[in-house]
């Protein structure tokens, strides 16, 4: 669906888009590394977070070889198989076809507790049936690996309540 697809990519900054595709791409190299820190991200117009017990200079250079990968044409790295967006997309369809599954119960506890069960299995349904739909959204809607006009600007370490977090800055080249 074009015109959705046209929309969306609207709503959500190109910039953004980019940081997301290089994030994942990061977190797929720091993988291929064979860090074993839990890792995890989040993206915005101006760079991206990686959480984790990590090197500074481990995560700089992650993040130019993902930038640089996927400058060579290697988009794949710009999708990641625990991204927030694969949740959301089967929670979304889990969450929708459960509601459908409870509709018409009104305000009866009775009718409710009848329907539970049917609304569990509707939503769990939704679940697998949507699941490999959240790459594709990534791939179409959330990312966009066209990152060669980006620049890492700098990673700096920052300590969050205990936690190590990395922020990684970019900028469109001039």
């Amino acid at each position: 669906m074009p015109f959705v697809d046209e929309l969306l990519k609207k709503q959500l900054p190109d910039r953004v888009r980019c940081n997301h595709a290089l994030e994942h791409a990061t977190l797929h190299v720091l993988q291929e590394q064979r860090v074993t820190a839990r890792m995890g991200g989040i993206s915005d117009a101006n760079g991206f977070l990686i959480y984790g017990e990590i090197p500074t200079e481990t995560i700089l250079k992650a993040a130019q070889e993902g930038q640089q990968r996927l400058a060579k044409g290697e988009t794949d790295l710009a999708v990641h198989p625990n991204c927030g967006t694969n949740l959301a997309v089967g929670g979304l369809a889990a969450g929708g076809l459960a509601w459908l599954g409870m509709s018409g119960t009104g305000n009866k506890l009775g009718k409710k507790l009848r329907r539970l069960p049917i609304a569990v299995l509707l939503g769990m349904i939704g679940y697998q049936v949507a699941r490999p739909y959240g790459p594709k959204v990534q791939e179409m809607i959330t990312t966009n690996a066209d990152v060669e006009k980006m620049e890492i600007v700098e990673v700096v370490k920052h300590d969050v309540m205990g936690y190590t977090v990395h922020r990684v800055a970019t900028k469109t080249k001039s």
